[in-house]
């Protein structure tokens, strides 16, 4: 049996794996998050203690038949569990294996926790301009995952959408070139729940997406700007006759294309026509970037991975069976 955990900044999963497959998994509403908050992370050891100490229970496992706990995300960073340096970009997965970090909390389990370190793109220690500069704690194992599983063996950009949108840049080996962030999913939170557009929307999101209305969105942030694109939602919710469903597809229409130009533009993401794009997850965000991918970017060849489940806890364990930590 091998336990996952992925700490993000507003949630945890810990995950029992039983050769490969999960057969249960914990979520608490509970992240890095907190610990900002709160000014320690009592919260979070408390959390994931428990969720380690339910799974055993509820399966009747002794420590001894835990053949690992395996951790990623913003676990790793200063307000998690145990704090971890970024590796420096270009990062091959030998480096990932070299450089996970063992530690036993006694406060979590008595046995030892493999922490998975997360990346960024330049070396910060004598930084003069953020210009090239992103980091990620977790989305690093999610693209080493859809990498192994999917066997990619040629220059690729895997897309994962998300409150905050990562795009992850790999080279025929699965060297992790660099990676690109987007607040994507919370500018839709914001604008739907917090704007003066909150009334035309609904403060809801789309329950399926309008594939024209998506597409309209994107063109309107092309040519007149985000600013006014996010206003001309107003301006149809009043005099358009356009639906709800209408609205809020073309909202997430503006919002990706910013997400698009920072793929096909940013330095790191070493972008070109040949370049093969993965989108990882699911829900309404994964499909809208999948669709405007696919039309705005022909000469690409775009996949969709929405058949990939437990992409953290995947990646962590192909980690950790390169490293040797696992069988």
């Amino acid at each position: 049996m091998i336990i996952t955990i992925d700490t993000g900044t507003t949630n945890t999963r810990v995950s029992l794996f039983q050769q490969g497959t999960r057969i249960d998994m914990i979520k608490s509403d509970v992240g890095v998050r907190n610990t900002s908050i709160d000014g320690n992370n009592r919260r979070l050891v408390e959390t994931i203690a428990s969720a380690i100490s339910q799974l055993k229970e509820q399966h009747q496992l002794q420590d001894q038949d835990i053949e690992a706990i395996l951790a990623a995300g913003m676990i790793t960073s200063n307000l998690g569990l145990y704090e971890v340096p970024h590796l420096i970009a270009p990062v091959a997965l030998q480096a990932f294996t070299a450089n996970i970090c063992t530690v036993v909390l006694e406060e979590i389990s008595p046995l030892p926790i493999h922490f998975i370190p997360g990346v960024k793109n330049i070396d910060t220690s004598n930084l003069s301009s953020i210009e090239g500069l992103d980091i990620m704690r977790g989305e690093e194992v999610e693209a080493l995952a859809i990498a192994a599983l999917l066997n990619i063996d040629h220059d690729a950009i895997i897309a994962l959408p998300g409150s905050h949108s990562k795009f992850v840049a790999m080279d025929a080996k699965q060297t992790i070139l660099g990676c690109c962030t987007t607040l994507a999913g919370e500018l839709n939170a914001i604008i739907t729940n917090h704007t003066i557009l909150t009334n035309s929307l609904q403060g809801r999101y789309a329950e399926t997406l309008c594939h024209d209305s998506l597409l309209d969105g994107y063109q309107a942030a092309e040519k007149y700007g985000m600013g006014h694109a996010l206003f001309s939602i107003r301006l149809n919710e009043q005099f358009g006759g356009k639906s709800h469903e209408q609205l809020a597809s073309f909202l997430v229409g503006v919002i990706l294309h910013s997400d698009i130009k920072a793929l096909s533009s940013t330095p790191q993401m070493h972008f070109s026509e040949s370049t093969s794009i993965y989108v990882g997850g699911n829900g309404l965000l994964c499909d809208a970037t999948a669709i405007l991918l696919s039309h705005y970017l022909p000469e690409n060849q775009v996949i969709q991975c929405s058949e990939i489940k437990d992409l953290s806890a995947k990646g962590s364990i192909y980690v950790a069976k390169q490293a040797g930590i696992i069988q």
